[in-house]
């Protein structure tokens, strides 16, 4: 099995290990890693995300099957040394389950928008969360690169070189087309297992610092925000909770330097 790693700064300083969220891949965070260059970053493409091999069954993609190949990846790594760890979005996610399995070398999780709120907090149902992920990965087409990177720069208030490379990596040629790397089963296959294996079930067990940054837009999911972090922190009774004013679900991309210093700060105290 194939997996592609990311690596920025000096291996001897302090680790902190990314956990990217699901269609996107350990490339996003590049552009936050330029805010961090006193430690050691590292990340990966999940299976079937970015230049990672897809895994075949359905079973395989169960967070708790997850995060023995995430286990395998930073032991192989980092050896016996300790990190922390920080999940965006679905990585977050997986980023609770990890440290509720191995907490041994964790010296502390972040969350970054995730791990707090799931579809069916906002009335999603599962079938519904299916049939979306399927469309949007259906529909995710452009005839030319140029095309594509185009509508990227729509989306984002500015443009880097890391994050051209970042988006580049979420996708590939296929039949003339610009296509998403992340297929259907890969996709539908994750928020099952996320369905079937939810944080609340390993929440309680986390017993290293972990600290949530969440995103404050859409001010119409404010209610919800709050009642789903309140409900966290009666599983987690020493989480810690930071908004990050102005900054949507992609927080690290939105703020990637406000990101990285609050992250430092944490890491140090």
């Amino acid at each position: 099995m194939n997996y592609q790693i990311y690596q920025w700064g000096n291996p001897q300083n302090p680790s902190l290990v990314f956990l990217h969220g699901l269609g996107s891949t350990g490339l996003a965070f590049g552009e936050v890693a330029t805010y961090l260059t006193e430690y050691h970053v590292i990340s990966f493409d999940l299976p079937g995300h970015g230049y990672s091999t897809a895994l075949e069954e359905e079973k395989s993609y169960l967070p708790s099957n997850l995060i023995k190949i995430i286990e395998e990846i930073i032991s192989t790594y980092l050896k016996n040394k300790t990190f922390y760890l920080i999940g965006h979005s679905f990585g977050a996610d997986l980023a609770i389950h990890f440290g509720a399995r191995y907490p041994q070398q964790i010296k502390g999780v972040v969350l970054l928008d995730g791990g707090y709120m799931s579809g069916k907090d906002i009335g999603i149902t599962l079938e519904k969360e299916l049939k979306d992920v399927e469309s949007f990965c259906e529909n995710v087409r452009f005839p030319s690169w140029e095309e594509f990177f185009n509508s990227e720069k729509e989306e984002l208030s500015r443009w880097s070189e890391e994050l051209k490379v970042a988006s580049k990596a979420q996708v590939r040629e296929q039949n003339g087309e610009i296509r998403l790397t992340l297929s259907i089963f890969t996709a539908q296959a994750m928020l099952k297992g996320m369905h079937l294996e939810p944080v609340d079930h390993v929440a309680r067990m986390v017993k290293c610092p972990i600290w949530l940054m969440h995103a404050t837009v859409p001010t119409e999911l404010d209610t919800i925000r709050k009642n789903c972090i309140q409900n966290l922190q009666m599983k987690i009774g020493h989480l810690n909770v930071e908004s990050i004013v102005g900054a949507g679900h992609d927080i690290f991309r939105d703020a990637p330097e406000k990101v990285a210093t609050r992250l430092k700060v944490w890491c140090k105290s």
